[in-house]
Order: C-alpha cells, then structure tokens, then sequence
C-alpha cells in the first residue's frame, strides 16, 4: 500500500492545478502580451515539477538546475508544444468533442497527480517511503537509545580534528531521527529522517568513520550509510578476512545479538594516509 503524505498532497494538488489550468488556455487566441505570458507559464510550471520530483529521485545534475534545465528547454520548443496542442483539440473536435480543451485538461491534470503521487509505481515491492511522513502518523518507531549513542560516538569530533563535512547536519538529523521496523531480524537498522532542515555532503556516501568492536573473539565493523544526504543505515559488518566469517554471519542473524555499547568500540577514522 502507497501512503500519500501531507507534502505529497499538496505536491499533488498544486501541480495539477497548474497543468489542468494551463491546459484550458487557447493559446491561438492570445494576443502577444498574454501568448508571451502563457508561454513562460507552461516554461515555469514544467520547471517547478521537474525540480520537485529530482528531489525525491536522483537528480541529473541537482534539482534547481534540473529545474532549470527543463524549463528551458521547454520554452525553446513551444512552437513544437503549441503546434501538437492545436492538433490535439482540432482532432478532438472533428471526433465530435464538444469541449476538448476540458478534456485534455482533466487528463493533463490526472496524469500529474499520478507521476506525483505515485513515485514508486515501476517498484511495486515498495510499500512505503523512508524519507516522508506518512498521512496521520510519523513513519518508523522511535529510535533505540543505544543504536542513537553509537550513531552519536561515529559523528562526534576527533579530538584533535573537526569531524568529517556534514556531521553537524548528520547529527541535527539524529535528534528526530526514528527507525524503520522492517520485521526482520538482524542487527541492521533502517533510519527514517523526515524534512530535514539540512542535508549532509555529498549526498551518497559511507561514513568515513567506523566502530570496531570484539564479540566472541570476532571483530565486528559498524558502518553508517548517508542516503540522499540523510542518515539512512547502520550496519555491522564482518571483515572478509575474518576466519571465522560464516560463524559471525550466523551470529549476526540472531536475534540475540544485540548493539554494543559505545565504550566497547574503537573508532577507525579514513585518512589521506595509503
């Protein structure tokens, strides 16, 4: 099940207000003045949906530029744009449509509304959205104490150096950050961080800092994974050196093992160093 959000709603109701009205101008009928305004309106409005949906999809370039981009090529072709329209609404009308433009309005409008409300239609193993509210109720459950003080010792400040760029952002994040329950069993976590006021750069990494620690004479690693400039995972890792690998993967899967302390790891952080 797709769960609309309250921004996705809005998202919905405002683009396809704007492509269901601008669908209804005649814009053989304009005289310079407002043809020139129609046309930087479909220009604007094209730009507003491309830049929107880049933030939730992965941008070309980033989405204002995406934006940008799209609305400038759109005002490039409108003579294109505006000659299939024409032929559109004379087709309608010699099928015996009374109010063509009516129609291709409420289709223009319907069909934003799916592509806004509908992200993960080629995906319909996706039930749900890491990165939104959903309608009603925040997404995820509440964060667990210890997976948040190790979260915290992996973006706190060396002592001799700053943190990597984008820990101060990563660590506003942590205050509300929830996580997913995915039923599953594993000492992975799932992180749900929804509107956040600032993202980390770059957007896709891992963490360059990670926590060591022992358990059964096995060295485990945890990871932190930024996702779409949030924070989106924390994983334990087992080394592929390990000798004993199949033992601490079956040791991973277990319901009994549970998150270390953050006294008990010891923090590796990446350097320029080889």
């Amino acid at each position: 099940m797709i769960s609309l959000t309250r921004a996705r709603m809005l998202r919905v109701a405002a683009g396809a207000g704007a492509v269901g009205a601008l669908s209804l101008v005649e814009p053989r009928r304009l005289g310079p003045l407002a043809h020139g305004a129609y046309r930087v309106g479909v220009a604007a409005a094209t730009a507003a949906l491309v830049a929107d949906s880049s933030r939730y999809d992965l941008p070309v370039l980033d989405p204002v530029r995406d934006g940008v981009v799209a609305g400038g090529v759109t005002m490039g072709l409108m003579d294109v744009v505006e000659s299939f329209d024409a032929r559109m609404v004379d087709a309608l009308r010699r099928l015996g449509m009374t109010r063509p433009r009516l129609a291709l309005a409420a289709l223009g409008a319907a069909g934003t509304a799916a592509v806004i409300a509908l992200p993960h239609l080629g995906d319909p193993d996706r039930s749900w959205s890491l990165h939104e509210e959903t309608f009603g109720e925040p997404a995820g459950v509440p964060l667990p104490s210890e997976a948040r003080a190790l979260i915290e010792a992996l973006l706190a400040d060396a002592p001799d150096a700053p943190a990597p760029p984008g820990a101060e952002a990563l660590r506003e994040q942590l205050e509300t950050a929830r996580v997913l329950d995915t039923g599953g069993v594993g000492a992975d976590l799932q992180l749900v961080v929804e509107d956040p006021r600032r993202l980390a750069v770059p957007r896709q990494q891992q963490w360059p800092v990670r926590g060591e620690f022992l358990r059964g004479g096995i060295r485990y690693e945890l990871e932190l994974q930024i996702d779409g400039g949030r924070l989106g995972m924390l994983s334990v890792m087992v080394p592929d050196e390990e000798p004993r690998l199949e033992h601490a993967l079956s040791q991973l899967a277990s319901p009994a093992f549970v998150l270390p302390d953050p006294d008990r790891i010891a923090l590796r952080r990446e350097t320029e160093a080889p």
